[in-house]
């Protein structure tokens, strides 16, 4: 009975180290982004040119990630859909940002800029310029603060 479990234990480690292992990641072009990601690109950051663009292979999902020069970092699903939007410290493009966020932001927090924004299951996560995470559900109505 022990030697089975031993078997059934080996098995599974392989396995998970298998699927693991199979992870590849790669520098791409621009052009070989999904369509929604070109388009992202081109709406909010112009002819701004990324200092690189990483597709993440895995056995069941492929997610992208771009990082232009100033270290703004965006994520993107399999499908081109921006997941993450990270400005290190500086403030990202307001035209990333919906309205209604955008708009709570301005009148609770003035002297604040959004310098990351995450787009989830169940809302948006941002983060302001003073350190300030706020959390808002999927219409944009501001749910609470986290530090």
């Amino acid at each position: 009975m022990r030697t089975k479990l031993n078997l059934i234990a080996c098995l599974i480690a392989g396995l998970i180290f298998g699927l693991s292992a199979n992870a590849q990641k790669t520098v791409i072009k621009k052009e070989a982004l999904p369509a929604n990601a070109q388009t992202f690109l081109k709406t909010h950051y112009g002819s701004k040119k990324p200092s690189y663009i990483l597709e993440d292979k895995e056995l069941l999902s492929t997610e992208y990630k771009v990082q232009f020069n100033n270290k703004t970092e965006i994520e993107f699903d399999k499908k081109g859909n921006w997941r993450e939007v990270d400005g290190n410290g500086d403030k990202i493009p307001s035209s990333i940002i919906p309205k209604k966020i955008a708009s709570y932001v301005k009148t609770n927090f003035r002297k604040e800029k959004i310098t990351k924004i995450e787009i989830g299951t169940f809302g948006y996560e941002t983060k302001l310029t003073n350190g300030l995470e706020l959390k808002f559900n999927l219409k944009g109505d501001f749910t609470k603060i986290d530090k």
